[in-house]
């Protein structure tokens, strides 16, 4: 019987065998460089592991007069063509992006907040006026901060502007579609957005859920969400789940991550 669990926290593993490997080469005067590689492990692994006709790159994303911030990871379906490509470095279009991700070497509690806002505002020119969903990410190779100092800071910053519904019979919020709804902190700590409707139990979303997913869980459940979305995308969004094998592989916990949640961020 394969052993899924063991499996997924070897991913953890091998992200943090990388980014020691380059540390131990080089001094501090060059950790900018470091965290462009971090990228590029990152990258490198999407691109074992995502469908072929999935590209992983980085730029920009132009939707009309809007243009994005330079994006860490643009995540995008080849099929489409691009404006723009040049070895990793690639300028699309809002119709072939399938996700974006922030890459981090660490996150301190009080530049979060900053860094969530910064991709959400990427999301919302991507996503513009339609409805379309995208996986939007930060992925921190470390934490700097146990996960209290984390969620005070989320608390305290108003998320308000994302729950204006454009009319009253309006179900999810336009906002939800697009903004900030994975991130790993380090190994140890995964937040997933919860919108309307995805609710695991009564409290009424929308709301981040921090777990403690230890043995670099947080990790492999990070990229997992992210392939999970492109089996919904490529199954035009159906809420039926996944093959119970597939469910298993990528989501190995016996009891499921909410036995390990910790916090949930009420937006405000």
């Amino acid at each position: 019987m394969p052993n899924y669990l063991e499996y997924q926290k070897s991913i953890a593993a091998e992200f943090k065998a990388y980014e020691k490997r380059v540390r131990n080469l080089i001094d501090s005067a060059h950790w900018g460089e470091e965290g462009r590689y971090k990228e590029i492990i990152l990258m490198n692994y999407l691109k074992r592991v995502l469908p072929k006709n999935l590209s992983v790159g980085t730029g920009f994303v132009r939707n009309g007069d809007n243009i994005t911030s330079q994006i860490d990871i643009v995540i995008y379906d080849n099929s489409f063509p691009v404006l723009f490509s040049e070895g990793d470095f690639v300028i699309t279009t809002p119709e072939n992006v399938i996700g974006i991700i922030e890459v981090k070497s660490s996150i301190n509690p009080t530049d979060l907040c900053r860094i969530i806002e910064k991709s959400n505002k990427n999301g919302s020119i991507i996503v513009g006026n339609s409805d379309t969903y995208i996986f939007n990410g930060i992925f921190s190779y470390n934490s700097r901060s146990k996960h209290d100092k984390y969620v005070e800071n989320l608390r305290n910053h108003d998320f308000s502007s994302l729950l204006h519904k454009s009319h009253f019979n309006q179900i999810i919020p336009p906002a939800l579609s697009y903004c900030v709804n994975h991130i790993a902190l380090g190994d140890q700590f995964f937040l997933k957005l919860w919108e309307s409707g995805q609710s695991p139990d009564t409290i009424e979303p929308p709301y981040y859920s921090i777990y403690d997913l230890q043995g670099g869980l947080a990790f492999s459940y990070f990229l997992s969400n992210l392939q999970d979305l492109v089996i919904r995308k490529a199954r035009g969004y159906s809420i039926q789940k996944s093959p119970n094998e597939i469910e298993s592989f990528y989501y190995p916990l016996p009891n499921g991550k909410e036995t390990h949640l910790i916090e949930r961020i009420l937006f405000k």
